[in-house]
C-alpha cells in the first residue's frame, strides 16, 4: 500500500467515526418521547430492516391519533372507542383491532415486548397487518373531530 492510500483510509475512518459520534450525541439528546431511541439505542449505518408499518408503530407516527394531535392535525388524541389512541392501545386494547391484538406487557417488560415483536417474523406480520388496517380504516378508529 502506498502512503497516500493509508492516509486516505485513515482520514476516511476518522471522519466516519466523528460523524457517527455526532449522530449518536444528537440521537441521545433529542427532545422526543424516546420510543424509537429505546428500541434502537445505538446509531448505525446499517438499516434496522423494518418496513414502513413497523417504523410507524415504533416511532408513533401517522396515522396514530396521538401523533396527529401532537402536530395539531387533530383536536384530540382519542380513538373512536374513547381511549387515548396510541400504538400500544391499538396493539393490545382497542376493540376495533381485536383481530391483531398482542398480549399486553407489564410496564417493566414493555421495551422487551416490543423488541421481541420486531425480531419475530410472525409477530412482525401481525404488526404490519394491524398498521395497514389503521391506515386503511382511519375513519373508523379515529374519533370524529366534531
Amino acid at each position: 500500500m502506498t502512503p497516500a492510500f493509508v492516509q486516505f483510509w485513515y482520514l476516511k475512518s476518522e471522519i466516519k467515526s466523528a460523524a457517527l459520534s455526532i449522530w449518536q450525541d444528537n440521537w441521545d439528546n433529542r427532545e422526543t418521547d424516546g420510543s424509537a431511541h429505546d428500541t434502537v439505542p445505538r446509531v448505525s449505518n446499517k438499516p434496522v430492516g423494518w418496513n414502513r408499518e413497523e417504523i410507524m408503530f415504533v416511532t408513533r407516527h401517522r396515522p396514530i391519533p396521538s401523533y396527529l394531535h401532537r402536530f395539531n392535525l387533530q383536536t384530540h388524541d382519542n380513538c373512536s372507542c374513547g381511549e387515548k389512541g396510541g400504538p400500544m392501545h391499538y396493539a393490545t386494547k382497542c376493540r376495533f383491532t381485536l383481530s391483531w391484538h398482542f398480549q399486553t406487557p407489564t410496564v417493566s417488560l414493555k421495551l422487551q415486548w416490543l423488541k421481541n415483536i420486531l425480531t419475530n417474523n410472525l409477530s412482525r406480520t401481525r404488526l404490519r397487518l394491524l398498521m395497514r388496517f389503521i391506515c386503511d380504516e382511519n375513519n373508523l378508529i379515529v374519533e370524529d373531530n366534531n
